[in-house]
């Protein structure tokens, strides 16, 4: 199941053993990297480039807005664990403090490209790609790079400007759908819809966060040697106001500061549908 967080409207606890450890480049993911689902409402394609993004592409042929909202974005990997989305991308932006979006609307017959962020470090290869907007919950369908390319020349194809979205796609040399759509609340989407977490605040999350190395002057101290900062990340997923609440020592508070400050990088909080500014507190544990 999708790695929840106990939240306290936006004073968040973060354990240092509750994430699993990210390194400071963005991982390769393993297994299916591109997925599609196609039928007469909605083209979405999705394509995993790293441990922190993947790309939605999304065509609107219904007659209504759609929402788009990156924690609807859900991977499960061959463990049958599932890594969500967290926040939209905004690309290009000339105020930091406009970087990042929890959602957008889509309007009809439009289409738009996504890039969502998120904490994809997979503990298995890539197996499935889930996305959901109001009530529906759709199900993509893998393909190979090679088909995906097909796919996406097919796609290009596809007039948006038609009333006969069907005439569109067979035009465009479509010939079946793509991938399943599950309807919220019917029994065919019990075990689909246990992968979305139903939450008004999302915590910050940590993309990249180095463990500091041990000084060997503390090499006696017992593991885990653990730091507690308390620290802000705004809406731009800046870090601020970073202090030791607690440390064995204060030279190792300070060290655990200055890795937090230099290396680490977060995600912001997400609070009612918005990025928001959010106070933290997480462990921070030295390794040898």
């Amino acid at each position: 199941m999708i790695r929840k967080l106990l939240v306290f409207g936006l004073l968040i606890l973060v354990g240092g053993l509750g994430f699993q450890d990210s390194l400071a480049q963005p991982k390769k993911i393993s297994g299916t990297r591109q997925y599609l689902y196609l039928s007469d409402q909605r083209i979405l394609t999705l394509e995993i480039v790293n441990s922190e993004k993947v790309i939605l592409n999304y065509i609107n042929l219904g007659q209504a807005y759609d929402l788009i909202e990156a924690t609807a974005v859900v991977l499960v990997d061959e463990l049958e664990r599932g890594y969500r989305g967290h926040v939209i991308a905004v690309e290009p932006v000339t105020d930091p403090a406009e970087r990042y979006r929890a959602s957008e609307l889509l309007p009809a017959k439009k289409f738009q490209g996504f890039t969502i962020l998120g904490d994809f470090v997979m503990e298995g290869p890539a197996k499935l790609a889930y996305f959901k907007t109001g009530g529906r919950v759709m199900e993509l369908e893998g393909l190979t790079a090679e088909d995906f390319e097909k796919v996406a020349q097919m796609v290009a194809a596809v007039d948006l400007t038609t009333d006969d979205p069907k005439f569109a796609l067979q035009r465009a040399g479509f010939r079946r759908g793509y991938g399943k759509m599950y309807f919220a609340g019917a029994p065919e989407a019990s075990e689909v819809e246990k992968w979305f977490t139903q939450a008004e605040v999302f915590a910050p999350i940590p993309v990249s966060r180095p463990a500091p190395k041990l000084p060997p002057k503390f090499s006696s101290l017992p593991d885990p040697v653990v730091v507690q900062l308390k620290l802000h990340v705004s809406k731009a997923g800046g870090l601020y106001q970073i202090e030791a609440a607690s440390s064995p020592d204060p030279a190792l508070g300070e060290l655990a500061i200055e890795t937090v400050r230099n290396s680490w990088r977060f995600l912001p909080a997400i609070s009612k549908g918005q990025v928001a500014d959010a106070s933290l507190t997480l462990r921070v544990t030295f390794k040898r």
